[in-house]
């Protein structure tokens, strides 16, 4: 630092009594949440300021960081291309474009399903330019896309932008074949709106006062946007509504929905004819017409509470719903329903098991092709991906065919069948989950994450990802068949094709590098999992400093993935620890479910049990452990350090979750009556207004040892208001023991994620991970 020690600066108090059940909360900092006034504008600046002179003496540091991010990415890239109709669509990126461009090139063999060969800067014949997020960005200190629909003829794009953070989106049309804008323009969208597959209209979603998606429109390209159509309209503040089209294309499914249950209703797109009428479309703030009288079909009411998927599926040529779904099955199971079934009560429905519940795989999503189901899943805290033929599936209902043969070849890549998955489930703890039999990409690591790219109905490859903590991002390509055709096993599955692997520069090798899985033991008995990363060449009889992240919210789980960034931390001798608390999705639902609303703290204790083992490993410096997380995770570190402030080092809080009883009560704020269903409604209970209160990290300071601290923050960042974090920086400073360590950063032009653009977000984890090295002991 400078000879000199900069002041922090000092927020006012300025108390606003804040009355529930009885209890009274004077709140000394609730008037920095007026974020037009100037003296809150003001207070920020002081507080950027401050952070910067702070840490003066790490800009060297930082920019060596940034630097060894950069050289380690190969700027100029490109991704696989993916074939959707007579396209193949890919993106690029260049050096010096902090943003996307996203391209397609026409197919040239029908019957060819390998992508074309391209290269990185050089352009293909017939290389079309869809969008140039670089050029688009411009005028913009932030730009985000929201929306990025090309239609299945291939005539039209339509895309929605976020040029605030606030993520509210402006959407646009393009004519593919003339490259002309056309005057389409609908502003205050939500994420995922699309094009019908002639390209004729599109369907959005708006989001109202307190930013919840609540209305879906069609909109007819060309005519103006006053004149769209209201499909349908959620009134129920708690759901969040979501649209999309059914993986055929035939239908248009609506979702109305919370982490708890959800109510679909279907549509077929061939009712979508004519042209709305010309009543103006509501404001999201007015009172709306009501919704258009069209005939939709609810699955399951909400009043089941059942959360549900669905997929409509014609099976055995009669037509079916496919069910991915909860009832009597916390960790999902996937069920077929007669169609005409639709409506009925949950207790009245029929359903027919394709894949049955399970009390160790989670089934997380199912969706079909023409020829196979595509399906999610995880085991041991492993996602991963199996596919079972359709043929299986239509036996269930008209009985069995003819076996037929296997013709597999050998392969690039592996396949495990369902047994052999069992088997290694088994291995590990957990069951096999299907009543049919499939077949999933096998890989070696012990710690990994294999995800669905991309299933087209139509398309006889589905692709899927794979990455590790040590192992950069690849795709692959399976081929999928009928049963037994040339090249499939006998679950009409082909071995898996390496279509790339990220390229990392710098000499990286993945054998450098450890992974690792241990296990800590709470108070309650309960084992944590904890994924350890670190150099192959650390002296494992040497203590050496930690990062622990964790999240545990939402059923959100933190798997395993290749970080370009975090390798200037792990070269500096740091080991990156990830503990996979209660609350997050990891090890199921029961694992969620015991993390959430009144178990919540069970997130807590589980991060602090986790800490507490890692201190006792030999290869562990328990004197310099650092705690990150953000968002829900932000939460979390403002918890664990009212818990055990001694135990850290320093704490990173990135857009931190750090007074959630204030804002869970105030319905007007974006997403609070969403979250009730997270966190419960302390507004109606004084049990859940007691229990918030009791581990809000805001109403829980108290005098301490509180270890460095740095909340990183954005002004326009609609998730996680950058009030809470300057409430809490300022009340973190009274309480203290050494209240210049607390440190504020407030991006003023960005959103939850932060600022837009590869080479800002560069920068940004380079400030942070310099400021983490200090305390880390590693600012070399």
């Amino acid at each position: 630092m400078t000879s000199e020690q900069p002041c922090y600066p000092v927020a006012p108090s300025r108390p606003v009594e804040r009355t529930f059940h009885r209890h009274t909360f004077a709140d000394p900092y609730e008037w920095l949440r007026d974020k037009d006034s100037p003296e809150v504008r003001s207070h920020l600046a002081a507080e950027n300021a401050y952070a910067e002179a702070t840490t003066e003496d790490l800009a060297p540091l930082r920019e060596r960081i940034y630097g060894e991010i950069k050289d380690r990415t190969l700027e100029t890239d490109l991704s696989v291309p993916s074939r959707r109709g007579d396209w193949w669509y890919f993106t690029r990126t260049v050096e010096g474009g902090a943003h996307q461009i996203f391209c397609r090139v026409p197919v040239t063999d029908p019957a060819q399903w390998t992508p074309p060969t391209v290269e990185p800067g050089t352009a293909l014949d017939g290389e079309q330019t869809l969008l140039d997020a670089n050029a688009a960005s411009q005028e913009h200190d932030f730009y985000a896309l929201g929306a990025f629909s090309v239609s299945e003829d291939g005539s039209r794009l339509a895309w929605s932008e976020d040029t605030a953070g606030d993520e509210r989106f402006t959407i646009q049309v393009k004519d593919l074949a003339t490259g002309q804008l056309l005057a389409d323009r609908i502003g205050q969208t939500s994420y995922g709106a699309f094009l019908t597959p002639d390209a004729s209209q599109l369907i959005y979603i708006v989001v109202d006062e307190s930013w919840r998606p609540w209305r879906v429109y069609r909109h007819v390209i060309g005519r103006d946007a006053s004149s769209d159509e209201l499909l349908f309209q959620e009134d129920d503040p708690g759901l969040w509504l979501g649209a999309e089209l059914s993986a055929d294309k035939r239908w248009l499914m609506l979702s109305s929905s919370c982490s708890e249950y959800s109510e679909y209703r279907i549509l077929p797109l061939t009712e979508l004819t004519g042209s709305p009428t010309d009543e103006p479309v509501a404001d999201a703030s007015d009172d709306a017409a009501g919704p258009a009288s069209l005939p939709w079909r609810v699955m399951i009411s909400r009043e089941d509470r059942v959360l549900y998927e669905v997929e409509p599926l014609t099976v055995a040529g009669q037509d079916y719903v496919l069910l991915t779904h909860d009832a009597h099955a916390p960790n999902g199971r996937v069920s077929l329903m007669p169609l005409g079934h639709a409506g009925r009560a949950l207790a009245d429905l029929e359903l027919t098991d394709v894949i049955p519940a399970s009390e160790d795989v989670r089934i997380e999503s199912c969706v079909p092709t023409a020829t196979h189901l595509v399906v999610a899943l995880r085991a041991d805290t492993t996602p991963r991906v199996r596919l079972i033929p359709r043929r299986a599936v239509d036996e269930i209902v008209a009985g069995p065919r003819e076996a037929v043969p296997s013709t597999s070849d050998t392969g690039s890549g592996r396949l495990a069948d369902s047994d052999d998955a069992a088997a290694s489930s088994a291995a590990a703890g957990a069951a096999s989950p299907s009543r049919l039999d499939g077949a999933e990409a096998a890989f070696d690591e012990e710690l990994y994450t294999s995800g669905v790219l991309s299933a087209e109905y139509e398309n006889p490859v589905v692709r899927v990802s794979y990455t590790s903590f040590v192992t950069p991002p690849r795709v692959y390509d399976i081929p999928t068949a009928e049963p037994g055709e040339s090249g499939t096993n006998e679950y009409g599955v082909g071995e898996p094709v390496l279509r790339r692997e990220a390229t990392v520069l710098g000499g990286y090798r993945s054998q450098d590098y450890t992974v690792e899985r241990d296990w800590a033991v709470t108070e309650d008995g309960t084992r944590i999992p904890v994924s350890i990363v670190r150099r192959a060449d650390l002296d494992p009889t040497r203590p050496a400093p930690v990062l622990l992240y964790a999240y545990g919210s939402y059923e959100i789980s933190t798997d395993p993935g290749f970080s370009v960034s975090r390798l200037s931390l792990l070269d500096r001798g740091v080991i990156w620890a990830v503990a996979h608390v209660r609350g997050g999705g990891e090890l199921g639902r029961g694992w969620y479910e015991n993390g959430k609303k009144d178990t919540k703290t069970n997130t807590f204790t589980d991060y602090v049990a986790v800490t507490r083992h890692l201190a006792t490993r030999p290869d562990v410096d328990a004197q310099r452990i650092a705690v990150m997380g953000g968002s829900a995770g932000g939460l979390l570190v403002g918890a664990v350090l009212n818990l055990a402030p001694e135990l850290y080092c320093a704490a990173l809080a990135a857009v931190p979750f750090v007074d959630p009883l204030t804002s869970m009560l105030m319905p007007e704020l974006p997403l609070t009556a969403l979250e009730w269903e997270e966190w419960g409604n302390p507004v109606d209970s004084a049990e859940v207004y007691e229990y918030m209160r009791s581990y809000s990290p805001y109403e829980n300071l108290r005098d301490a040892d509180y270890p460095p601290v740095l909340a990183v923050t954005s002004l326009n960042d609609t998730r996680v208001l950058y009030v809470e974090p300057a409430k809490w920086v300022a009340a973190l400073r009274t309480r203290a023991r050494h209240p210049e360590t607390v440190v504020l950063r407030c991006e003023m032009a960005g959103g939850h994620g932060g600022a837009s653009g590869r080479y800002s977000q560069w920068r940004d984890t380079a400030w942070e991970y310099a400021w983490l090295a200090r305390y880390l002991g590693v600012a070399d």
